[in-house]
Parts: C-alpha cells; structure tokens; sequence
C-alpha cells in the first residue's frame, strides 16, 4: 500500500515537472530534445555513482587488511611478552653472577679487540715489505710514499697504545724496525732524485716531477701534524697545571712531531749539495793549475743555466722559484772562483785577465737572455771579486802608458818637430798617446765588463793628466832651451790632444751606462790640455823676451835711446821677425794668442821699466811715451783686432796721463780711470810716479799719495781688489814692496 501510495506521488509529482516543463502547445515540439538530454544526465549520473561506490569498496578492503595485520601485530606481542616473562624467570636464578659475567663480557670484547690488533700488526711487515719492493720502480714512488705513511699512522697508534707500558714500547719499536729501514731506502732514493736533477729533469722529467710531488705531500703531512700539536699544546698547559711532571714528557713529544720532516728544507740542501759537487773540479784544481781549462768549465756550467730554464724548472712546482735560485747558487760559486782568481792577480797576465773578464760578460749576457734582471746579471762584475784583477790590469797599463809617452817626450826633445804640408809644426807624441789609449779602451770594450771599462776610464783620465804634467815639467825648463819650433809644435799638438781628447771621451761615454757615465768626468782633463797649450803659448813668447837681442833693446826703455826712437821701433820689427815665423808655425787661433800674449808681455815690460827708471819725467818723456802708444797699436793691430789692442794699451794712456798730471786732483781724477780698467793697481804705482816728477812739492806728494791709498781701499771687496788685471800682479818692480804695503792698507 505505501509502495502504490509512493508511485502515485511520484507521478503527480512528475506532471507538476511536465506542466513547468511544457505550459505550452507548442513547447510540445521540444520533446524530443528534453528526453535526449534527460538521458545524457542520467548516464552521467550513473557513472559518477558507479565511481563512488568502487572507492568506497577500496577503502573497504584496505581498511579489513589494515585489521588483519593489526590482529597478527598483537598475536606477536603476546608471545614476545611471553617468552620475556619465561627469560625474566629463568634469570632470577642468575643474579647472584653477576660479576662474573661483566667480567666474562668485558674478556670477550678484549679478545675481539686484541684479534683486530693482531690482524693488522701482522699485515704490516707485509705491507712494508710490499712498499719495499715498490722501491725499483720510479712509477711507484708516490704509491710507496703514501704505503709507508700510512704504516707509520699505524706506527703511532700501536706505540701510543702501549705508552703506558715501557717493556711493550720497546718491543713494538723493535718490530717496527722493518719501516724505519724502508723509509732510509726510500728517502735515499728520493734525495737520489732530487740531486740528479739536472740530467733527471732531460731523461726522465716524469720522475723529478714524482719526486716534488712526494716533498709537497709531505710539506702538507707536516703542516698538519704541526696544527694538530699546537692545539694538543694549547690543552696540555692546561693539563700541566694538574699533572705538571707527565705532560712535560708529552709536550716534548708534541714539538718533535711538530717539526716534521723538514722535506723541502732538505730538497734545497740536496740541490745546494749538487752545485757543489758540480763547481768542485773549478774551484779545487782548475782554478789553481789550469786557467784555460777553468775559462772553459766556468763557460759549460754557465750554459748549463739554459737547460735549467728550459727542462728543470718546469718540473718544480712555481712556489719554488726554482730558476732564481739556481741562477743565485751558480752567481755565488762564480763570485768564488773569481775571488781564487783574484787571490793571484800578480800571477796572471793582462791578456788572461782580460779572458776572465770577457767570460763574465758572455755570463752576464746569457743571464740577460734568460730573462733575468740586469741588475742581478751584474752581481759578478760588481761583486767585488774582480777588484784585484782590475787593479792589477789598471796599475799596468798605467804603468806600461807612462812608459811610452815618457819615451815619446824625450824622443821630441832630441829629434827636430816634423812639418805638415802648410808648415804647421808637430811630433808624433799626440797622436801615438792617444792611440795607445783609444786601443786600451776599445780592448775592454770588447772583452770586459762595463765595470772594467768604467775603471779603465778613470785610469785614462789619470793618464791624461800625467801626460800633461810630464808637459807641464818640461815647460818650466828655460824657454830658450826648449826653442821656438819645439814650443810651436807643444802648442799644435796640445790642440790636437784636445781634440783627441773629445772624441775618447765621447766614444767612451756612450759605452758607459749611464750610471757609470755620470761618475766620469772627461771634460776638466780635456781642458787641461788647452791649459798646457796655454802655457805653451807663454812660453812662446818668452823665447822672443829671452832673445839677447831684444834684452838688449828692453834695457833701453826710458833712456837715451829710447828717447832717439831706437828701442820700441826696433822692438816691433824684432817681434815682426818671429811673427811671420810663429804665424807659419802653429794655427790661426793659436796664433791670436800668442799675439796677445806677446803684447800683454811687452806691456808689463814696459810698465816695470817705467816703474823701475830713476830718471825724472820730462816733457819730452811724456811725448815719448805717447810715441810709443802708437806704434805698439800700428803694430799690433796687422795681427788682432784693434779693440783688443787698445784695451791692453790703454794703461800706458792712463800711467801717462797719470804722469802729467799738474794738480792733487788730477792726480786721484785720472787715479780713479785707472782703477775702472785696471782694479789691482796699487797706489804704489802713484807714489811712484809722483816721486819721478820735478816740482811737486813734497806735502803735495804726500797728499796725492794719501788720497790715492784711501781711493784704493775704498775700492776693495773684502780686503781685495774686485778683479785682477793683467799687468800690475806680473810687475817686478811691485812683487816685493806691494805685499807690505796691501797687508798694511787692508
């Protein structure tokens, strides 16, 4: 009944939907479109369901599994609880043995200990036997290496296991003996290595490499251990404090292994110990019996630095800078056997020296090919090591220098001076000093270092200076006795000594660095020989003053003679004479000189005599004087220029002038224009003067010198005159009262 009740509602209900669906005729035509989709919906539907109910069965399934395992969890819990109430049981019988069972326990972890300790002491003898025989083979070597490191770790804990009990210590020491052996097997056959380098590095690189490879290794070991010791340090003072007598010991201990090896200090010490034995032939026996034989050594083992660029440093690791101390072991032995050298000096000849000499520049050269600094090229040559043998070879060739242009000299003085094309006098000496020189210095040029050639410089310019004091000796010989064409030639040869000079010097220099060039100082010797030349000159004209015949017009000057116009007239012919000789004798510029000079000369004749004379001054003195102004000038002025001429007359003007005076104040007037062009003229020279002239009274002259000595002194600078001119220093007449009377007026 209630089902039929449920079918009608839900037709009913049904209607009501189809009704709402359709209120419409026409929507009747829809029909067929509503049930389609009515059918998708219901298909859709079923499929959803379908789905939920099978995950729903899923779960279900899992959930009867999930309470099948829990059930046998719990069934085996229960007999687990059972067997433990059955164990509990049995060992309440047991309790009373307890001891005896910690003991047994403890027994039995010791055994199992002591049988792993004995598996690997046993196993060591074979590993160290196994490292030993990888010792033959080269490959092997990191392999043995990193065997017998790992022995000695078990080395270390067997002995700090034992350290407890001395007699145990003693004997595991002695077991161990076998890895102590191989480790002097094996590092004697790494320092083998490492001291063979160099024909190593050629033949089998990959083994030099294996070598360093095992020196890094155990640089590194060492570095650790050393870090691990300063931490165990760091707690065992602190330990001290508690314990200080035992841990005194193990502090010991601590700072040994903190030291390590030592491998890359001992891989210099071996390639030290190789150069050594490479140098010992050169500096035991060679160098003492053999020059030539060690000249040849020193050049192969220099060139051995090549290879080692090339095939040894590459096998270093770059921290080593391997190549750099190579270059400073072999530089230092090299500064050894020079020093040996050295040592007999005297020994040797300049030619060997010069051999030695020219090795270390070929040395210097081939480190500078390989790149390495000038500077540290040159420690050999600047080393010091050579000093004795420069030395030797300087004191020489001075010597040997010396010889020759002494030789040279004295052959000028017996052997008449040789004529050029135009007439121009000259020796030999000149041009063979020179030579000789210049064959000096290009001889160290090419077969010495740039030291030598700096000393060779200074040696020259010694040479240069003795040559010109050796000239400067011969010229304090009496004018006369040299001569005329001798002095002509000294002069001529002097300026081509100069010029010579320049050209050295500039040669020189520019194959001195700079640093050595800026020391030498060629310019002041050069001049020197234009002093000589000078000198020369002077002397020149002190020939013609020393002629008998002009000595015998001179001593006419002032007097009878004179006043007849038979001395300076016959004077300037005599000096025409030797002109037109000089003039062909030596150059042009040279000549001008001596012309100058020559009238300077006559001027501080003529002054002195006129200062000397002890007649008195007349008016026809005066016009005499005057007289020979002018013909000093006409004279003069056919050879240099009349500036020149008058500017050194002038002062016979001035000393005239001075002599006429007729009143005090022309006096000091023309006193003061004599000491504008000559500042040294003494007031001597007035009171001189003054005393020569008639009718002066004598409280005049002695006011007029008076007013004259004040003028002078007032034209001092710090008690001397301003400049010094060329007449008054060189009269006779003032040398030996002017120096009383400028001590007494300053």
């Amino acid at each position: 009944m209630m089902a039929e009740d449920l079918g009608v509602e839900a037709k009913e209900a049904a209607v009501r939907e189809v009704v709402k669906l359709l209120p419409l005729p026409e929507l009747l035509q829809s029909i067929a479109s509503i049930k389609a989709d009515y059918i998708a919906r219901q298909q859709a539907n079923d499929a959803q369901l379908s789905t939920m109910v099978a995950e729903q069965v899923e779960q279900a399934q899992e959930g009867l599994e999930s309470l099948s395992l829990s059930q046998k969890t719990i069934s085996h819990l229960r007999e687990n609880f059972v067997d433990i109430e059955k164990l509990c049981q049995e060992c309440q019988t047991l309790i009373e043995n307890h001891d005896q069972i910690k003991l047994l326990s403890n027994a039995r972890n010791n055994l199992n200990t002591t049988l792993k300790d004995v598996e690997g002491m046993m196993s060591i003898s074979v590993e160290a036997a196994e490292a030993r025989d990888s010792l033959s083979d080269d490959k092997e070597l990191i392999s043995t290496y990193e065997r017998l490191t790992a022995l000695d770790g078990k080395r270390r804990f067997a002995l700090a296991a034992a350290s407890s009990h001395e007699e145990e210590v003693g004997r595991l020491r002695e077991y161990f003996e076998d890895i102590d052996h191989t480790w002097e097997t094996f590092e004697k056959t790494l320092w083998g290595h490492i001291s063979n380098f160099f024909n190593l590095a050629k033949e089998s690189p990959q083994t030099l490499v294996r070598s360093m490879r095992v020196v890094e290794m155990q640089e590194i070991l060492d570095q650790q251990v050393a870090t691990e010791a300063a931490e165990a340090e760091g707690d065992g003072e602190m330990e001290s404090i508690t314990n200080p007598r035992k841990n005194h010991k193990n502090l010991a201990q601590r700072r040994l292994k903190a030291d390590g090896k030592g491998y890359k200090d001992k891989c210099y010490e071996e390639i030290r110990k190789s150069v050594e034995s490479r140098f010992s032939q050169l500096l035991s026996e060679l160098v003492f019996d053999d020059l030539q034989g060690a000249l040849e050594e020193a050049k192969k083992i220099g060139e051995e630095l090549g290879d080692i660029y090339d095939y040894v440093a590459p096998c270093f690791p770059p921290r080593y800078e391997i190549f750099q101390l190579m270059v400073n072991l072999y530089t230092e032995r090299f500064i050894q056997w020079l020093r040996l050298l050295s040592d007999r000096a005297n020994n040797l000849s300049n030619l060997e020296i010069l051999k030695v000499t020219g090795w270390v520049v070929d040395y210097q050269d081939n480190l500078i090919g390989l790149g390495v600094d000038d500077s540290l090229a040159q420690v050999c040559s600047e080393s010091g090591a050579m000093d004795p043998l420069m030395n030797a070879y300087v004191e020489r060739m001075q010597a040997t220098t010396r010889k020759w242009y002494l030789n040279i000299l004295e052959n000028d003085k017996v052997h008449p001076p040789k004529k050029t094309d135009d007439g121009k006098l000259y020796t030999p000496a000149a041009v063979d000093v020179f030579r000789i020189l210049g064959e000096q210095v290009q001889t160290v040029r090419e077969n010495s270092t740039d030291l030598m050639l700096y000393r060779i410089a200074l040696a020259i310019i010694q040479v240069m200076n003795d040559f010109q004091g050796a000239e400067r000796q011969r010229l304090e010989e009496p004018a006369s006795e040299i001569g005329l064409e001798a002095l002509c030639a000294m002069i001529n040869n002097n300026l081509r000594c100069y010029d010579l000079a320049m050209e050295l010097s500039s040669s020189t220099l520019e194959a001195l660095p700079q640093n050595y060039a800026e020391q030498v100082n060629f310019e002041d010797t050069c001049k020197g020989f234009l002093e000589v030349a000078k000198e020369a000159v002077h002397q020149t004209v002190s020939v013609i003053f020393e002629d008998p015949g002009v000595q015998e017009l001179l001593i006419k000057l002032y007097q009878k003679d004179w006043l007849e116009a038979q001395v300076t007239e016959y004077l300037v012919a005599t000096f025409g004479d030797y002109f037109t000789d000089v003039k062909m004798y030596i150059e042009e510029r040279s000549f001008r000189r001596f012309v100058e000079a020559c009238l300077e000369e006559t001027i501080v004749v003529y002054v002195d005599h006129l200062l000397i004379q002890k007649s008195y001054i007349k008016e026809e003195t005066i016009e005499r004087m005057k007289l020979d102004e002018e013909v000093l000038i006409d004279f003069f002025r056919e050879y240099i220029s009349i500036s020149k001429v008058e500017s050194r007359v002038r002062v016979l003007g001035d000393l005239r002038e001075l002599t006429s005076a007729e009143s005090p104040d022309s006096f000091t007037l023309v006193y003061t224009n004599i000491l504008e062009h000559q500042p040294d003229c003494p007031p001597e020279v007035v009171e001189k003067l003054v005393s020569l002239r008639e009718g002066i009274p004598r409280k005049d002259a002695k006011e007029v010198v008076h007013e004259c000595k004040e003028i002078y002194e007032n034209s001092l600078v710090d008690g001397n005159p301003p400049k010094s001119g060329f007449v008054f220093p060189k009269v006779k007449a003032l040398s030996a009262s002017k120096g009383g009377l400028w001590r007494k007026l300053t």
